[in-house]
């Protein structure tokens, strides 16, 4: 295997760091945000009323913060790290599959980033108690009912692909 240069190094650290802030965030938001609704409805559960919502809309204000900023610094350096590295796709499936993982999850994580980019609005203008601040939360919620889960599992498969490379091309040296 071919050594790589340091500036792809340095945007695949970047990239492996970025990701895996953005991972740790994204589930701490995901628990806290699903916390805050019934098991069976989009309703807020029965403790949160109009006087502590503000309150916890803040706690969470952070976490929508850090993980939309995380995630485009992630897609952001990996684009970079595979342009500049000397892996081949063709020869490296574990680098094909991360790939594709990412850039298939994106679109879907785009659209959410844009209702982060409103949140983050409402946040700036000090507005945590707005029924608007509710309505996108809802809206994240259970637009994509089932992709944070099946965004979770499919990265939870990048460590291992990282280690232990699987589905790498043995090339014949041709010298």
């Amino acid at each position: 295997m071919k050594k790589n240069n340091k500036f792809s190094s340095v945007f695949g650290y970047l990239a492996l760091v970025s990701g895996s802030i953005w991972f740790g965030a994204y589930v701490a938001r995901l628990l806290a945000t699903y916390k805050m609704f019934e098991q069976t409805e989009p309703v807020l559960k029965g403790f949160l009323d109009s006087t502590n919502l503000p309150a916890v809309v803040e706690v969470i204000s952070p976490l929508i913060s850090l993980t939309s900023f995380t995630y485009l610094l992630m897609i952001i350096s990996f684009t970079v790290f595979l342009f500049t590295s000397d892996f081949k796709l063709k020869e490296n499936g574990w680098l094909f599959i991360i790939a594709a993982i990412i850039y298939i999850t994106l679109p879907f994580e785009a659209i959410l980033l844009i209702n982060d980019y409103k949140l983050v609005v409402l946040f700036i203008d000090k507005q945590f108690g707005s029924e608007k601040v509710l309505e996108l939360i809802t809206d994240r919620q259970y637009r994509f009912n089932s992709f944070p889960i099946i965004q979770i599992l499919s990265y939870l498969s990048i460590p291992y692909l990282l280690i232990f490379k699987p589905f790498t091309l043995k090339i014949k040296n041709e010298n």
